[in-house]
Parts: structure tokens; C-alpha cells; sequence
């Protein structure tokens, strides 16, 4: 992994052009608070001209604190370095640390992953840009986001002078947004679930540890652990409303070992939003499966503190992402 400490250099000096191998080259010495000396070798210059003409820009750098320190890093590995580095310190969301991993692992490190961080041109990024809106507009706003951030941090590690991502923006829409203010979303038949196979997982769903959890997804739109944290105490059972004001999942930095056995991503923790905070109406065919739910709590002990119980929404993620019933449910 880098070590940042590299940057944090107090003076320098630059030696004379002189002969190296077959051709020409320079020495570069960052000078650090503990008195050592860090030495970097610029070579591979055809001419003494061009070896000189680059210790000039070398020293033009030093002066004015663009001197790249990290100069042979690749994409996959800053990436890397900055996700464990920088983000995960910054976000307190694991949810968010975890999404962008895989945006970076998955969109940015199989087109510029290889390429040295200080080789990535304007137009790279554009192509970059470019590739991810065709595939998918949210993704695309994601990957300009992540890049953004992650190489205006590159700038201050001294791992490039510029960054080459500033100013550049996502192509346009094919279809602008209407002035309704409105948005339009487009759906990809072919992963969502039509009405017909909607009513057989409801009815299939009855009567199995599951049927909750395919209420509240189908007919209210709760995510996977907004649904693990749903306590009776949420419900207003005379308005006919669903207070979401938590999930469960894992607290961000935790250490396993400090929880107790099977707890440790079944933490109470804030939804990712503001927005996320949110009352919601429940349909009558929910309201009268909860009034039912809760008769059969009422008779039984309470599980995990009045919680509706979801460990069956994992066996039913599970099934809805194997490869025979691989699908995704839109919000009714």
C-alpha cells in the first residue's frame, strides 16, 4: 500500500543531468523532517537537451508543489488505496463504503485499472463517461462521482498534479427530463416481475415465514433492510401508516469480535438519507396480514424486541437471485 508520509517532504534537491545507460537521466532528493533523504531517478531521455528540459519542469514542480511523488501507481491499485485510505474514514455508512466498491471494482478498474494514474488523459475519462451512460444513467452519475473525489484526493497524496477529471461531464440525455419536474424511469421488462407472477408470489408466499417480507417489498417498496428493522411499534394501526426509521445492517468500522454471535450485520443503524426517513401509507391487504402477524406474536414470545421477523426476507433474496428465479420486483 502507499505511504502517504512520502508527500509530507520539507525540502529537496536536484541533481545535474548526466549519463545513464544508453542515454541521459537525473536524480530527485526529498528532504523529510527526520533528516533522511528519499532519492527518485528520472532517466530514459535519448538526448542531454531532453534530459535538462525535463529537470527544468522538475524543478518548476518542486517549486510550486506539483511534484508527483507516486509516479509509477496504477488505477486499480490507487483505487484501492483510496477506498481503504480515505473513504472509508470519511462516510459513516458501510452501505455507501460497500456500494462504491463495487462501482469501482466493477465500472472503473476493468477500463482504466491498468493504466498509470499519471497516464489517464481528459479523453479517457470522457470515454469512461461515455461507456457508462449507454450502460446505465445511474451508474454512470455514480462512476463520475467516484472519480471526481477520488482524484481531487489523488492531487493532495502527490500522486498526480492535476486532476484530469475536472470539467468533465456525462453525455447528454437521449430523452431530457419533462418540465412537470417529474422524472421519467425506464424499466427493463425483461428483470421485473409482471402482474400475473406478482399474484403467485403473494399467494405462493402465504402461510411461509416469507409472507411479510413480500408485502412489504412488492406492495410498499421497503429495501431488503429497511424490512429487518420493521418493529410493530411503527405501525399506526388506526391511520393506516408505516413510520421507516432505521435498518438493520452492519455499523461502519465495526469489528466483528465486538458483537455478539450472529449479531454483527443485524445492527440497528440510521437509513442512508434524509429522504429514506419517511411515512408511508399501508395498503388494506398489508394492514389486515400485520393485524394477523401480530395475533400470532401476541401468542408467542416476542422475538427480538417486537421486530416482524426477517430472517426469512434472506432465504427469500436468496431465492429470488439463484439462477433459475433470477428477478427484480418493482414497486406497485
Amino acid at each position: 500500500m502507499l505511504d502517504l508520509s512520502l508527500k509530507n517532504y520539507v525540502d529537496w534537491r536536484v541533481s545535474q543531468v548526466i549519463p545513464v545507460r544508453s542515454g541521459f537521466g537525473y536524480r530527485v532528493f526529498l528532504k523529510y523532517p527526520d533528516g533522511s533523504e528519499k532519492p527518485q531517478q528520472k532517466s530514459g531521455f535519448k538526448t542531454e537537451k531532453e534530459a535538462n528540459k525535463a529537470r527544468e519542469k522538475t524543478i518548476a514542480e518542486l517549486y510550486n508543489g506539483t511534484f508527483v511523488v507516486y509516479a509509477k501507481v496504477n488505477v486499480a491499485d490507487y483505487m484501492m488505496f483510496w477506498l481503504e485510505t480515505d473513504l472509508k474514514k470519511r462516510t459513516d455508512s458501510h452501505e455507501t463504503y460497500y456500494n462504491y466498491c463495487g462501482i469501482v471494482k466493477n465500472h472503473i478498474i476493468p477500463i482504466l485499472g491498468k493504466k498509470k494514474m499519471t497516464d489517464v488523459t481528459r479523453g479517457d475519462v470522457q470515454k469512461l463517461f461515455n461507456i457508462k451512460a449507454d450502460y446505465s444513467r445511474p451508474i454512470a452519475e455514480q462512476v463520475k462521482t467516484i472519480m471526481n473525489v477520488s482524484f481531487r484526493y489523488a492531487v493532495t497524496a502527490k500522486v498526480i498534479p492535476t486532476s484530469p477529471v475536472d470539467g468533465i461531464g456525462l453525455p447528454k440525455a437521449e430523452k431530457p427530463q419533462p418540465k412537470s419536474g417529474f422524472r421519467t424511469r425506464n424499466i427493463d421488462e425483461q428483470k421485473t416481475l409482471t402482474m400475473e407472477q406478482i399474484l403467485v408470489l403473494l399467494e405462493k408466499s402465504k402461510d411461509t415465514p416469507i409472507h411479510m417480507q413480500v408485502l412489504f417489498n412488492v406492495l410498499m417498496g421497503l429495501r431488503r433492510s429497511e424490512i429487518n428493522g420493521v418493529k410493530y411499534s411503527d405501525v399506526d394501526y388506526i391511520n393506516r401508516t408505516l413510520k421507516v426509521e432505521r435498518q438493520l445492517g452492519r455499523i461502519h468500522n465495526a469489528v466483528k469480535e465486538d458483537f455478539a454471535p450472529k449479531t454483527f450485520t443485524k445492527q440497528e443503524v440510521g437509513l442512508k438519507t434524509k429522504s429514506s426517513y419517511r411515512e408511508i401509507p399501508i395498503p388494506d391487504y398489508v394492514s389486515r396480514a400485520i393485524l394477523k402477524e401480530r395475533q400470532v406474536y401476541e401468542r408467542n414470545v416476542k422475538p427480538q424486541k417486537g421486530r416482524v421477523s426477517g430472517y426469512g426476507l434472506y432465504l427469500l433474496f436468496q431465492l429470488w437471485q439463484s439462477k433459475e428465479q433470477r428477478v427484480s420486483l418493482q414497486v406497485l
